[in-house]
């Protein structure tokens, strides 16, 4: 079996597709990746031949559309967006099935039967109701919810230049500010009330604690180097209730102590499992101050966390749930006895 897995850009659901990559090729499954920005759909399919294809919906050009024609065998997986319960509502930065995506696909499942499945990395209840339309044109949608990279996270080391009460990696831009200022904000004045050492790409506005751009290969360190590592949602994640962001499986493979805003679907997964949920910004304060000073209940709940995670949420865990949506149930289930015998390796 050979997978392709194809990507757009430098964002979250990239590095997820990077995790499942070097997850598939770890397994004896032999996939390879393709950047579609860079490289044409011909060029890709002609050279590597895949069986199966794990792509994107607002992708679906001309070039790539007649690469499936082509390929009556290849089964396809595609990442979309909603069409379902909710009607689209400018205010909030989620990511829509457009009307021409709508047209491609229905065009695609009549005359091919692909795609297998659309996907979007929501829980299945939320799922069922964000992409519910996609069943009057015949096609699936399935939850495939963010996960550990466990190659990147899964063994850190303190860094005493790293050590903080509060770490936080992440950028700031005007949306996510808006929670962002409610919870985090307060907490950085006066200056010197909390150590605070916050990381991104881009300095944050009017913010004494940035410190720079933080090595990728430095994030597990700043989890477990920092006392708290806060995880916040976006606007449309305290609206709806339905986004699962990647911070919070991050933080606790790496072994780290997390304290997040309460969000339906981040707490369906996670509550009683590794990470402490704040109702308010004013509960949130009181949960830093609170963990603060409770270290061992700290270590506690962050070893129940990672050993959660490594039970549970990483990327061999999302492979082998593809796996099982193609119908290939024996290397699905392959997929996870090999991870179980490799985890017992890994301490906790």
């Amino acid at each position: 079996m050979k997978i392709l897995i194809a990507s757009d850009g430098l964002h979250a659901h990239y590095f997820q597709r990077q995790s499942w990559l070097r997850a598939f090729n770890e397994c004896g499954i032999q996939a390879a990746f393709w950047n579609c920005k860079e490289v044409s759909a011909f060029d890709i399919f002609d050279s590597f031949e895949p069986d199966v294809f794990l792509g994107q919906s607002y992708n679906l050009d001309s070039p790539l559309i007649k690469c499936i024609y082509e390929r009556p065998h290849l089964k396809v997986g595609l990442r979309a967006g909603d069409w379902g319960d909710f009607e689209p509502d400018p205010r909030f930065n989620v990511l829509y099935c457009s009307e021409e995506e709508k047209e491609a696909l229905k065009k695609l499942k009549d005359e091919t039967g692909k795609p297998d499945f659309v996907h979007i990395h929501y829980d299945q209840y939320a799922v069922d109701q964000t992409h519910s339309k996609f069943k009057s044109i015949g096609i699936d949608a399935k939850s495939l919810i963010m996960s550990a990279n466990v190659h990147e996270y899964v063994s850190p080391a303190f860094d005493e230049g790293l050590s903080c009460d509060i770490g936080f990696l992440g950028g700031y831009w005007p949306y996510k500010g808006i929670i962002i200022d409610k919870y985090l904000t307060p907490l950085l004045h006066p200056v010197g009330k909390y150590n605070v050492k916050i990381f991104g790409n881009q300095p944050w506005p009017n913010v004494n604690q940035y410190c720079g751009h933080l090595a990728d290969e430095k994030a597990k360190d700043l989890f477990v180097s920092a006392k708290i590592c806060p995880n916040l949602s976006e606007p449309h994640a305290h609206e709806f209730g339905f986004d699962i962001n990647e911070r919070c499986f991050k933080i606790l493979c790496a072994g780290g102590f997390c304290i997040s805003d309460n969000i339906e679907g981040i707490s369906k997964i996670f509550n009683g499992n590794g990470v402490v949920f704040a109702d308010s910004p004013d509960d949130f304060k009181e949960k830093i101050d609170y963990y603060l000073s409770h270290e061992e209940e700290r270590k506690e709940i962050a070893a129940i966390g990672k050993r959660f995670i490594l039970d549970n949420h990483t990327s061999f865990h999302r492979v082998a749930q593809i796996l099982s949506y193609f119908g290939h149930e024996q290397e699905a289930q392959d997929v996870i006895k090999g991870w179980n015998q490799a985890k017992e390796r890994i301490h906790v």
